[in-house]
């Protein structure tokens, strides 16, 4: 059989992937709006960094306690170990469309020296008089190679999946992220009103205590 046609039809079966290509499904969009013009549909990106939105209350309090939550937050810690984990899922899987070489090598370094007089023992048993000490280097190198080609897209639709799974993993800390900022800046929000009724109460009940005097 020709070489060229194998080789040709080993290519187009590489090219070769099980089932259809993933399409996001279409969502109905209304033909006109109500709102004004140059509004855009939104194109959400669920692993992007809100980045410092509490700024805008321009509260250093506030500020240093949000930057503490990517160092205390265990839930968002765990997030982001599952993120690096599907990271490395996504280079393993990769990694299987390369060949695979292993070799192993190894060097020996052996000598013969002479005795006083001159004899020397060979390998065999045999003393050979007059000869002179010797030594010698011995090297090996063993090596094997392997490479399964993806001809059904096997592993090109793993990747896909993994690469999916990596994107969700970051939206879940983006997400993690995100609530946890939100539930601090709420609870310091309470807190701050609170400590305004507090002293609001304190001043009330101190100006009944001097009109009382007063009286």
């Amino acid at each position: 059989m020709n070489r060229g046609f194998v080789l040709a039809m080993a290519l187009l079966l590489a090219g070769c992937m099980v089932g259809p290509d993933y399409r996001r499904p279409p969502a109905p969009v209304a033909v006109s709006y109500k709102e004004l013009a140059g509004w855009q549909p939104a194109t959400p990106e669920d692993g992007f960094d809100r980045g410092a939105w509490w700024s805008i209350y321009h509260d250093p309090i506030l500020d240093l306690l949000e930057r503490q939550i990517d160092i205390s937050n265990y839930t968002l810690q765990q997030a982001e170990a599952n993120y690096r984990n599907a990271q490395a899922i996504v280079q393993e899987a990769t990694a299987a469309l390369f060949p695979v070489f292993a070799g192993v090598g190894s060097g020996q370094r052996t000598g013969i020296g002479a005795t006083s007089n001159g004899i020397v023992s060979s390998g065999n048993g045999v003393a050979v008089s007059g000869a002179r000490g010797f030594t010698g280097n011995q090297y090996t190198l063993q090596g094997t190679g392997s490479w399964d080609l993806d001809v059904w897209g096997e592993i090109r639709r793993q990747i896909e999946s993994d690469v999916a799974l990596a994107q969700y993993s970051a939206a879940e800390i983006a997400n993690a992220r995100l609530s946890a900022q939100a539930a601090l800046a709420t609870a310091y929000f309470n807190l701050r009103a609170s400590d305004s009724l507090t002293t609001l109460l304190s001043n009330t009940v101190k100006q009944y205590a001097d009109a009382l005097r007063v009286v």
